[in-house]
């Protein structure tokens, strides 16, 4: 019961809040040229070229069709006829709708708030208008799984925040903000486990990560540091003075801590001879292993080097942190950690938030001197607030 009250003092305050809308482009990887999309909870309006053409009510039935390089709209009781863009605009906070393309024949998906439908020359441009909190609820979950801590949700929720924040104009020329995938963050729609989510992202609504220098950071996490991270120069071409290597005990003894390979000795000698390692030939084999203590940024044999995170990118490993054995004519690949290690590690920051920690420990943990802080207090120059939706 006290949760339950928790969370209805938090929706409370946050219906009172101004909404931030943000435009996700769904469905991105797929080429839809027809979908029905049913009002699951609440009321919509449907809205063309600034008209209100009807009002959709739970249970009602919207359906999308390209013909002929025109987008047609009914439901079941009217023909809407062609249209170049159509807005199912919520009416209730607490509406949402499901999502089903029908060519290609693709899985239902579940959105919050609205929905905004634009005719291609062949296919429809599909994108979720979604207060940003709610949207926030469905990439962690996204990231995190149906069941995380809640520290770990807020931390994570935070980094996501400020990704979205520092990129408003990513795909501004598509009609949109961000995608729902890897290219920007991956977002299935409305979070599962939406009440828990949500009262952990409201519970930080509006908070992002700077610098020293009040602009948002490059708010970076991955899988696993396999007990260290990377320093940002070491995988990118940037430095960055907030994303250093950090020890990590952790991330060790969890799921993508460790990973093992094999590849042959002659693959891995020509490789290294083909990325220009002359002196390949006269060292003595025990030399071409790779062995890292520590996280290195470079491979070096005599006077030539190779960065790991190419051998990494090249031999598609799990990561650039590993060590490599002989093993008859084979090389067995020791390796730790999963993904980039740069910023937050997420399974280490779990184990964080199950060992007690609350999400400013976790983030200044794996950020060096950074600032949290509310996204509305930043700088103008940090952030063109112009471009978020009211």
């Amino acid at each position: 019961m006290r949760r339950l009250t928790t969370w209805m003092l938090l929706f409370a305050g946050w219906m009172n809040l101004p909404a931030q809308f943000f435009n996700v482009g769904v469905l991105r990887n797929q080429s839809i040229s027809a979908a029905v999309v049913y009002c699951s909870e609440g009321s919509y309006q449907l809205i063309s070229d600034g008209k209100i053409l009807g009002r959709i009510e739970t249970g009602g039935t919207v359906y999308l069709t390209m013909e002929d390089g025109n987008m047609k709209v009914l439901d079941a009781e009217r023909d809407y006829g062609y249209v170049e863009q159509i807005e199912m605009r919520a009416l209730t906070l607490d509406a949402w709708f499901s999502l089903k393309p029908t060519d290609p024949e693709l899985a239902s998906r579940k959105y919050d708030d609205n929905l905004i439908a634009v005719a291609g020359e062949r296919f429809i441009t599909l994108i979720n208008q979604v207060d940003i909190d709610k949207y926030l609820a469905g990439a962690v979950e996204s990231e995190a799984g149906f069941h995380a801590e809640k520290e770990f949700i807020k931390a994570q929720s935070i980094l996501s925040r400020t990704f979205a924040m520092d990129n408003l104009e990513r795909h501004q020329e598509e009609g949109f903000q961000v995608c729902d995938g890897d290219h920007c963050q991956v977002y299935h729609g409305k979070s599962t486990n939406h009440g828990f989510y949500l009262e952990a992202i409201l519970e930080t609504t509006g908070v992002v990560v700077a610098d020293y220098n009040f602009k948002l950071i490059t708010a970076a996490f991955h899988t696993n540091s396999g007990g260290q991270t990377s320093r940002a120069g070491d995988v990118w071409l940037t430095d960055l003075d907030y994303l250093q290597s950090v020890v990590d005990p952790y991330s060790l003894q969890q799921e993508h801590a460790k990973w093992t390979d094999t590849i042959a000795f002659d693959d891995w000698k020509n490789y290294l001879i083909g990325h220009g390692m002359s002196s390949v030939s006269k060292i003595p084999e025990e030399i071409l292993y790779v062995e890292q203590r520590r996280r290195k940024k470079f491979f070096v044999l005599d006077k030539d080097s190779i960065k790991l995170t190419t051998i990494r990118e090249d031999w598609g490993f799990n990561s650039s942190f590993f060590d490599m054995f002989p093993e008859g004519d084979s090389i067995l690949i020791w390796g730790k950690g999963y993904g980039h290690g740069v910023g937050m590690s997420q399974e280490g920051a779990m184990k964080m938030a199950r060992d007690g920690f609350n999400y400013q420990d976790i983030l200044k943990f794996y950020f060096y001197e950074v600032r949290l802080m509310d996204f509305r207090d930043l700088p103008g120059s940090s952030l063109d607030k112009s471009k978020l939706i009211y």
